[in-house]
């Protein structure tokens, strides 16, 4: 049996491994000592937990903008919208548990205002956000309709340039049909 390997004595080869191996387990428990020994040693363990609870609990809004989403619905489309509404419903609600009140309410405001005047929504809301949160919403509404409006103030009005795609002749209808439509959009616009 060789009492060489790669061409240096085994023994040798040992006492290296041994030496670094001790000198490494030294600088562990210097680098321990020295760690635990600073000052503001239990600070930054709680510092670092909290960072690490709130990272789990997805509280990080990073690239998240603080009024109005980058990708802003179509107007005219009513599955846009609604997706529009359900999103800054859920960043909202996030905000808020995170413990950003004036973000969660600029993201609820936001839904608010897409539904127009929507009594019932303010209502649920009322009743499910704390009384604090739900001030901060309100306070919220009417800055948040008016830069809205503002926003989709252009897309609406070219909607409502164009020619639409089709026309309910009511002229062609016989009297009682035409009665009834009309009570129809009566009662619709009692709903509003």
């Amino acid at each position: 049996m060789s009492q060489t390997l790669f061409g240096f004595n085994k023994s040798h080869l040992i006492t290296a491994a041994g030496l670094a191996g001790a000198a490494f387990i030294g600088y562990c428990i210097y680098f321990d000592y020295a760690r635990r020994s600073a000052p503001d040693y239990k600070e930054k363990i709680r510092r670092n937990r909290r960072e690490k609870a709130k990272a789990r609990a997805g509280c990080t809004a990073a690239g998240r903008s603080s009024t109005v989403s980058s990708q802003l619905p179509d107007p005219t489309d009513s599955a846009s919208m609604q997706a529009y509404f359900l999103q800054e419903v859920q960043l909202g609600e996030e905000a808020m548990a995170c413990g950003n009140v004036e973000q969660g309410a600029i993201h609820i405001a936001n839904a608010i205002a897409l539904c127009g005047p929507s009594q019932q929504l303010l209502q649920i809301f009322q009743q499910t956000l704390p009384a604090e949160q739900y001030a901060a919403v309100i306070e919220q509404l009417p800055h948040t309709r008016a830069r809205l409006a503002a926003i989709f103030g252009e897309a609406a009005e070219s909607a409502e340039s164009q020619r639409p795609a089709a026309t309910c002749p009511v002229e062609d209808l016989p009297p009682a049909q035409e009665n009834q439509n009309n009570e129809l959009l009566d009662d619709i616009y009692d709903l509003e």
